[in-house]
């Protein structure tokens, strides 16, 4: 059963702090939650390791639901987290049901148009994005991640998240799952999901346990394949004297690529007049092995030698990347590995994986699926079930997840290619007509997920 993943790897270390150990909720408590009239039974919860995108989300369809739940999160508090996401209608259909959409909208920048430019900021063809309301109910929007995050843990119980719980093995049998924790502290559920990101540690436990058995397929037991590099930032609020564009109602997506050159830019206002960036290429100035590469680049000088690599390109509102970082406070820039994986494993026994790996907007779809199919459950939620309810998730979601994937993997060709050919073919993609452009977006669009038994009550 495949699972595509593509993922973009901060480098984090588990926290060596002491962990925090916690006490299961009381079970014979209807939920605190304001949204929600269910009582939660107390024979059936969901554990969920990561307090990410994926993980939030789910967490938060499963406390409107009334399903007892607690998130494991290794790291000490939200983590600040440098980058943006794009919110297209897959997912503002429910955010919208969610009732979380208004909260959603005021940390929002609807991208009007993607323009592509050479080097020499030319224009070599654009993108309208204004014609997708009318065809799919939203327009696409920027969203800072971390804000985003907030808004969906504002929305559940304090105690629902556990903070500086990092797993280090979890052990899944016929009457449920254990997670251990680095602490020495276990907490038992009935489900658990492993939303944990790339290098997630309940993939790598659910992944041992199949190989011991001899159920892992070859190609999941070999590493993640190192892709590019990328700086990406995030800027205080801009000067609209200087930066006017930062300000406007609608913002515009420039991506420029380089002549003979291994950089391709990103750049895109956001809310509150700031501006996002990216950078992505090899933006090593030594030749050091990946190996060296992936231990060492994630500190405060790794990231002040990628800058000084990019500091001289032009950016597309004027002067040059410098002007960009210098408006962009050092915790506010990141370099990060983009890797990529196609792992053929999804789920085994009570244990299944979905996630931030396969990018935010795929995460949030997966959750929303998890949840609608555990609301679904019946006590006494027998482990057969359980696993049907996940053979079920992999059949509805991969179609979606395959389509996105193939999506991103052509853009990323597409933009990063060097030569006639590919200035030819960025040529036609980028001047090709809107019905045309949208025949490709329709691909990876899909229906409303939520189930109304519980969407309703917003």
């Amino acid at each position: 059963m495949p699972l595509s993943y593509k993922s973009a790897h901060s480098g984090s270390q588990p926290s060596n702090q002491t962990i925090a150990s916690f006490s299961t909720m009381s079970s014979n408590t209807s939920s605190a939650y304001p949204h929600t009239n269910h009582m939660e039974d107390p024979a059936f919860k969901v554990l969920i390791v990561g307090a990410g995108i994926g993980g939030l989300m789910l967490g938060h369809c499963l406390e409107r639901a009334g399903i007892d739940f607690v998130i494991l999160e290794r790291m000490q508090r939200l983590h600040p987290a440098k980058s943006t996401i794009q919110l297209s209608s897959n997912t503002l259909h429910a955010i919208e049901q969610l009732g979380l959409l208004e909260e959603v909208m005021e940390i929002a920048k609807p991208i009007s148009t993607i323009i592509l430019r050479k080097h020499n900021m030319s224009v070599t063809g654009k993108i309208d994005g204004l014609h997708v309301k009318n065809r799919y109910g939203y327009y696409s929007y920027i969203v800072h991640r971390a804000e985003f995050c907030q808004i969906l843990m504002s929305r559940m119980r304090s105690d629902r998240i556990q903070w500086g719980c990092y797993v280090l093995e979890t052990v899944s049998g016929d009457l449920g799952v254990q997670c251990r924790c680095a602490s020495g502290y276990v907490v038992q559920g009935d489900i658990l999901v492993g939303a944990d990101g790339a290098y997630s540690a309940v993939r790598q436990n659910l992944y041992r346990t199949l190989k011991e058995k001899s159920l892992l397929p070859k190609s999941d037991m070999e590493s993640l394949k190192f892709s590019q590099n990328a700086m990406i930032g995030l800027t205080d609020p801009m000067d609209l004297t200087k930066y006017p564009d930062a300000g406007k109602e609608f913002g515009e997506c420039h991506i420029v690529v380089g002549k003979e050159s291994p950089y391709t830019m990103w750049i895109s206002p956001t809310s509150e007049n700031r501006i996002t960036w990216s950078v992505t290429g090899p933006l090593l100035s030594d030749g050091r092995s990946e190996q060296n590469f992936m231990v060492s680049q994630f500190g405060p000088e790794e990231v002040n030698k990628a800058c000084s690599l990019i500091e001289a390109l032009d950016n597309p509102f004027g002067g040059t990347m410098a002007d960009l970082i210098a408006h962009t406070p050092k915790e506010n820039m990141v370099k990060i590995l983009v890797e990529e994986k196609h792992y053929k494993t999804w789920h085994y026994g009570r244990t299944v994986l979905m996630g931030d790996g396969q990018g935010p907007e795929q995460a949030l779809l997966d959750a929303i699926c998890l949840a609608n199919l555990f609301h679904g459950l019946k006590s006494p939620y027998p482990l057969a079930d359980i696993v049907e309810a996940f053979h079920t998730f992999h059949e509805l979601r991969l179609p979606f997840t395959k389509a996105a994937v193939q999506s991103s993997g052509q853009v990323a060709n597409l933009v990063n290619g060097q030569g006639l050919g590919s200035d030819i073919k960025r040529k036609l993609v980028f001047n090709m007509p809107t019905w045309v452009q949208a025949l490709s977006l329709d691909k990876i669009q899909t229906q409303n997920a939520l189930p109304v038994q519980f969407a309703k009550e917003a």
